[in-house]
């Protein structure tokens, strides 16, 4: 059998398509959990204004609010709670665990600070941020109710100058993947929107009333979840489709090509929806199954093209080969149950791409009639053979007639002729010794018939004589006299 393989030129469409009827769309959540963003840890540093403003019922509040936050984050994440009034205070960074209480203990029983340094509250967060090995995913929490006033001698009495700028520039300078500020004003007026001097676009959250402090909070959560997201995505999204392709060349009749495609992205589920082939070669017909196809993250499939090539008619030449070039198209939709999240909440361009593409299929059929020419050889052969037949027969034609025999003073002897051959011997004959006798023609024209007539008076081959004899003649060989009459020849033989 021919071998039935091939390579095929496979193009899917890289545009991100409607995620395909069979993958139903993943939440974030979902999309979240099988990333595994809880085991990246990410830097919370949350400025906590203690100042004598924030004492009673809000500062209660506060901690009840910035407790269920903590509580909510993942246990690797990092977290450093700074409270700050005249200055910052102490303060120690430590991972999220599974309970927000060691963290809030470093907030005072009472807020009683005399001042509020926004700005050297901010310089302790790019402190916290810079430290050694910190992670690249971080967020700034900015909770005050009062405005920058701070104590004489800070650094930052006003709120813009040169010490603002520095600050800027620190922030700048910090080398983080994502980097969030989220200021979040406990009052009409505050000093919150000074995080955006330090950090460019940080979002202001504005909870309604103290009650609704552990929704806005949320938000850092929800944005530094989407940021380690986007990590672990990086370049992911990018990738595409490798395809392996079968070597050699397809034969005449039908050929399955096993095509193999190979997810590159090793995160995110592939899908490829409405597959169809096509071919360039009119005469060639592909066909593949549309069944919708699911690749896990680095997964890999096979996909079976048949092709079917005629080659076309036989030619005379008993070994011609046909070749012919027949590009195929595949074509489907790529898509993902995770499209809607990463291009949406994560704000990813999204567009798997297939690579290897671009080879054409070699056809190849023998179709030369050696059968025929084998069979019209055996013909010829035949043909041959009956006219070497014929000829020899024609050479050597039947005996007729009759042979007088005469040994000596010995009565003669008259053997009647016929067959191809005569033998002489001592009983048939009369005559010592052996010999044979044939019939011979010189040509196949019309030249006449003789007789071949060979003897040895002893049997021996030293004394074998040959003598050709025609009608009526006598011929003498070692004693013997031999004598033909053909008076009744054969019709056939004139």
């Amino acid at each position: 059998m021919l071998r039935a393989v091939a390579t095929v030129v496979l193009v899917l469409s890289g545009v991100p398509a409607a995620t395909p009827a069979q993958a139903a769309p993943a939440t974030s959540d979902q999309v979240y959990t099988a990333l595994g963003v809880n085991t990246v840890p990410a830097d919370y540093v949350v400025l906590v204004d203690v100042s004598g403003s924030m004492r009673g019922p809000r500062y209660a509040q506060l901690k009840r609010g910035l407790s269920e936050f903590l509580t909510a984050l993942a246990p690797d994440d990092q977290v450093t709670v700074v409270p700050f009034a005249e200055k910052p205070r102490p303060a120690r960074t430590q991972a999220a665990g599974r309970t927000a209480a060691r963290l809030t203990s470093r907030l005072p029983p009472e807020a009683d600070g005399g001042s509020t340094d926004i700005g050297a509250a901010l310089e302790k967060s790019l402190d916290v941020l810079s430290r050694p090995k910190a992670p690249a995913v971080a967020s700034v929490v900015l909770l005050t109710d009062g405005r920058h006033e701070p104590p004489a001698g800070s650094p930052y009495p006003f709120t813009g100058g040169y010490q603002w700028t520095a600050l800027a520039k620190r922030a700048r300078a910090l080398k983080k993947t994502s980097l969030g500020a989220f200021a979040v004003p406990l009052s009409a007026n505050t000093g919150a929107p000074l995080l955006g001097k330090v950090f460019p676009g940080a979002r202001t959250l504005r909870p309604t009333g103290l009650d609704g402090l552990t929704t806005a909070l949320d938000q850092p959560k929800q944005a530094a979840r989407a940021a380690k997201a986007r990590t672990l995505l990086a370049g992911e999204t990018l990738k595409g489709i490798t395809v392996t392709w079968p070597e050699g060349t397809v034969g005449r009749g039908s050929s399955t090509l096993p095509v193999r495609l190979t997810s590159e992205l090793t995160r995110v589920p592939l899908t490829i929806d409405g597959l169809a082939v096509a071919t360039g070669n009119p005469g060639a017909r592909a066909s593949v199954p549309g069944t919708p196809i699911e690749l896990p993250p680095g997964g890999s499939v096979t996909v079976p093209v048949t092709v079917e090539w005629p080659a076309g008619p036989r030619r005379v030449a008993p070994f011609a080969t046909v070749r012919e070039t027949a590009p195929l198209t595949l074509t489907g939709r790529i898509g993902s149950p995770w499209h809607d999240v990463i291009t949406g909440e994560l704000g990813l361009e999204f567009a798997p791409v297939l690579k290897a593409a671009g080879r054409d299929v070699e056809l190849s059929a023998q179709r030369g009639s050696a059968v025929q020419w084998g069979l019209g050889l055996v013909a010829l052969a035949a043909l041959v053979a009956v006219a070497w037949w014929a000829r020899g027969r024609r050479l050597r034609p039947e005996l007729f007639g009759t042979l007088s025999v005469r040994n000596g003073d010995k009565p003669e002897r008259t053997l009647a002729l016929s067959g191809r051959q005569l033998r002489l011997t001592a009983g048939a004959a009369g005559v010592p010794g052996a010999g044979t006798v044939s019939a011979t023609r010189g040509s196949l024209g019309s030249a006449p018939v003789e007789l071949r007539i060979t003897y040895s008076p002893d049997g021996s081959e030293a004394r074998r004589e040959s003598r050709h004899c025609t009608p009526d003649v006598t011929v003498n060989i070692g004693g013997v006299r031999f004598t033909w009459r053909a008076a009744a020849r054969p019709s056939n033989l004139r």
